[in-house]
């Protein structure tokens, strides 16, 4: 029997990276599951009865020495990181936008870009390229310039990767996260960082499947909400998505 694509994700014990690593726990048999984590009690808590089925590596995303060699050997990369501080003191703590959101994802692509590993799916943010929106205004301002080390993150990622033979990139951008169950709205998908809304971390998670199984135009960056009518996702939406210029 063929080897089970390997997934590694980052950021596994909350939000769209609990919710994807149970998404593809539900399909244990066609996936290996594996997570860098810096603390697997924690981790295995927030997955639950499935946990026995991941195999954990322990790692941080700041610090670089630990992510290339958890690289190694994976067919995808999923990065849900997000700094869980704003604004602090210089040097008080490394949980920072700067440090996580930008820097932490920076030596995350380019790790897997040196490892080779043929898809990596970034989960950012809507509104990175639009700072003077109200919302990104709040989110900058309360959370330490969040969507502005955001942006940079993507740029680096798509720097690792651009022109790599056989190696591709998704960013997806969803608009306000909420915890509602998912699968009962439409997700609507848009280019371009014009609109604005909100989607379930579940419909976010759905999506990242989507990138992990190869169905989201490679090299794409895209947003994403919840609509008002009922549904979920289609293939219309994922065929009507195009690679970065």
């Amino acid at each position: 029997m063929a080897s089970r694509p390997k997934v590694l994700v980052v950021g596994c014990s909350s939000g769209v990276g609990l919710q994807a690593t149970k998404k593809l726990l539900d399909k244990n048999e066609e996936f290996e599951t594996v997570c860098l984590v810096r603390n697997q009690e924690k981790a295995a808590r927030a997955i639950g009865e499935d946990a026995g089925k991941v195999k954990f590596i322990n790692g941080d995303i700041t610090k670089v020495e630990t992510l290339e060699p958890a690289c190694q050997g994976m067919d995808v990369v999923v990065c849900s990181v997000g700094a869980t501080v704003g604004w602090r003191l210089p040097g008080s703590n490394a949980n920072t936008p700067k440090n996580v959101d930008y820097l932490g994802v920076k030596n995350l692509s380019e790790a897997a870009a040196r490892a080779k590993v043929p898809r990596f799916v970034l989960v950012s943010s809507m509104l990175v390229t639009r700072p003077w929106h109200p919302y990104a205004l709040v989110l900058n301002t309360g959370f330490g310039d969040v969507l502005r080390w955001k942006l940079k993150s993507e740029k680096c990622l798509r720097e690792s990767y651009k022109q790599q033979p056989n190696m591709s990139y998704n960013i997806v951008r969803p608009g306000g996260l909420t915890n509602k169950t998912g699968g009962k709205k439409q997700i609507l998908f848009e280019q371009g960082d014009k609109g604005s809304g909100f989607i379930t971390r579940e419909d976010v998670a759905t999506v990242v499947m989507a990138c992990i199984e190869g169905k989201c135009a490679a090299n794409s960056t895209f947003e994403i909400i919840n609509g008002d009518k009922d549904g979920g996702l289609d293939a219309a939406s994922l065929a009507s998505l195009v690679s970065d210029q």
